[in-house]
């Protein structure tokens, strides 16, 4: 892959975002996954075991098509560049992201929390029902800059290591997580492999995460980031989405997470970062810090690419 085939996926991402048809290779891979679940839950096996074959099941099938794609243009000169930027291109998801929790702020703002509450819905697992505006807005912030780390950086980051192939490794095992790694008691042992996978492709990334948030907080969040990552970073049960929720948190001067509940569970979910609770305000200047965290994040990773292949 070249540095080009890189910027080719982000113009695409900034000015297009993600097409919201039913063909797109993530819903595509959303399908399968849900098709191959019940199947590798009927096989006799220890549930973990059942996780493995789903895991490397969904991995296989969906991989081997992007490798195929990628080897057959890499013969095609300037058609195999394009083609990797368009493979990189739809696995990124920065745009998509900003208006999915860009959206959230609007229903608040001219709905007010009903409107919130249901945009909020969409993209999290947590119960959103009784809500109110400071939990719909927290909730909103922790998703963008968790996102921020896994759709982001973390693609970003193996594109420039990998090109589309390396790049799409990331994205099948975070959406294997985001559909089985759930800690509940059908999932505990099912989506083990599945979440363990994640957990060790987004290590490093979340880490990028929080030098790159207190980058682009620039000029006065950039210690007061770091520290608010450093000392909450690692208060989460996931050893990856504390770091970049407290970046945002310190680079914001906000106090994050805190009790919450999931499928009708409370989870007791310990608070991040030390100041007030955020506002819709507060929502406004976190999609501005992730817009700008975005770009640096776009400018860093075509410049390993091309230290990479120098």
């Amino acid at each position: 892959m070249s540095v080009l085939s890189l910027l080719i996926a982000l113009c695409l991402d900034f000015a297009l975002g993600d097409p919201s048809w039913s063909w797109h290779p993530v819903r595509v891979l959303g399908r399968l996954i849900s098709y191959i679940e019940p199947l590798c839950r009927a096989i006799p096996i220890h549930p973990k075991a059942r996780g493995f074959v789903f895991a490397a099941l969904n991995m296989i099938i969906f991989i081997v098509p992007v490798i195929l794609v990628s080897v057959f243009f890499s013969r095609a000169g300037n058609l195999g560049v394009v083609a990797d930027g368009i493979l990189i291109y739809f696995a990124i998801g920065g745009t998509c992201l900003a208006r999915e929790v860009g959206g959230v702020a609007d229903a608040l703002e001219v709905g007010g929390i009903v409107a919130g509450r249901e945009k909020l819905r969409l993209l999290v697992s947590r119960d959103v029902d009784s809500m109110n505006e400071t939990a719909v807005v927290s909730s909103a912030i922790e998703t963008l800059s968790e996102n921020f780390s896994d759709s982001t950086v973390a693609t970003l980051f193996y594109a420039a290591l990998g090109g589309p192939v390396l790049a799409w490794i990331h994205r099948i095992s975070n959406t294997l997580d985001a559909m089985a790694g759930y800690k509940t008691e059908e999932y505990a042992d099912f989506g083990y492999i599945s979440a363990k996978l994640d957990d060790a492709l987004n290590f490093i990334p979340a880490r990028l995460s929080v030098l790159i948030a207190a980058l682009a907080s620039y000029p006065g969040g950039i210690v007061g980031t770091l520290r608010r990552a450093f000392a909450d970073g690692g208060k989460l049960s996931s050893p990856n989405s504390g770091y970049p929720i407290a970046a945002f948190a310190g680079a914001l001067g906000v106090m994050l997470c805190g009790p919450v509940s999931y499928f009708g569970v409370l989870n007791d979910k310990p608070f991040i970062g030390d100041g007030p609770r955020p506002d819709k305000l507060c929502l406004k200047r976190a999609l501005i810090l992730y817009w700008n965290s975005y770009a640096l994040a776009a400018a860093l990773s075509a410049l390993l690419a091309g230290v990479l292949r120098a």
